[in-house]
């Protein structure tokens, strides 16, 4: 019991991170942009090519550089007052007179209206405002439990397997229905992060929730394969679990490279 113990708390270190979605907050505050502007509308697309395409538009790659030039993961109010006074998408409008003026500054079709003077946005408010919940919706703290325990249990599983011990195979296969429990929180905190920031069910993130998805009904085939036969599995079977566990784990790996390219736009 003490070594399927240690074996499960081994499994459910998983590491946390915070999602730049922050920055599109941190711009709207700065700004205070208003709901139902056009640039409340274009939502991620501020930064990026669109809202189904998350590479960085030029407006974000000035920003993105930026940040990297003051070694800073936090939009601040005086980095994004620095972009102001440049012209990302040289349309020959300032970045802060077409922020004033509702246009979009990594856009080159939209350009800022005439005359508008940079820095005309209304003051910073001096603290930020809690949501609860989080726009997040929690999922950069849920969404790292189900990829850890499903790697532990795996290696956990193979390990067992190979030197015949029942207590690491019963190890990795509740690694493994805890894996499906917890990716069952991270799809809804997903859900939930999508409904809150608005984003739109398709393109990236549309392949990201299915990816999700497959990966979640995979793992569910390998725990109805292992229910009371851990160690007795007959080899198509144990052929056939292998062969979901390879490919939940390309699926739930590729789910991840989308879920930071979304984030960092990378």
């Amino acid at each position: 019991m003490k070594r399927l113990f240690l074996a499960l708390i081994l499994a459910l270190v998983a590491p946390f991170a915070m999602a730049n979605g922050e920055y599109l907050e941190a711009f709207m505050s700065h700004y205070q942009i208003k709901e139902g502007s056009p640039l409340s509308e274009k939502s991620c697309g501020v930064c990026h090519i669109s809202d189904s395409d998350f590479a960085f538009n030029p407006y974000g790659r000035d920003l993105k550089k930026t940040l990297a030039d003051k070694a800073s993961k936090i939009v601040t109010p005086e980095i994004l007052a620095s972009l102001e006074s440049i012209d990302s998408d040289a349309d020959g409008t300032l970045n802060g007179k077409e922020i004033a003026a509702g246009t979009f500054p990594g856009d080159a079709t939209s350009g800022g209206v005439p005359g508008t003077k940079t820095g005309e946005s209304a003051a910073v408010p001096t603290k930020k405002p809690v949501h609860f919940p989080p726009k997040n919706g929690f999922h950069p703290a849920i969404v790292h439990f189900p990829i850890a325990l499903f790697i532990g249990g795996l290696v956990l599983d193979f390990l067992g397997m190979i030197r015949k011990d029942k207590t690491l195979l019963h190890a990795g296969f509740y690694s493994i229905v805890m894996a499906v429990i917890t990716s069952l929180g991270g799809i809804a905190s997903g859900v939930l992060a999508m409904f809150l920031q608005k984003l739109p069910y398709r393109g990236l993130i549309f392949t990201h929730i299915v990816t999700a998805l497959v990966s979640c009904l995979l793992m569910g085939a390998m725990i109805a394969m292992r229910v009371h036969r851990h160690e007795k599995m007959h080899l198509p079977t144990r052929i056939t679990y292998y062969l979901c566990a390879i490919a939940c784990f390309v699926l739930i790996s590729y789910a991840g490279h989308l879920g930071g390219e979304f984030v960092y736009g990378e």
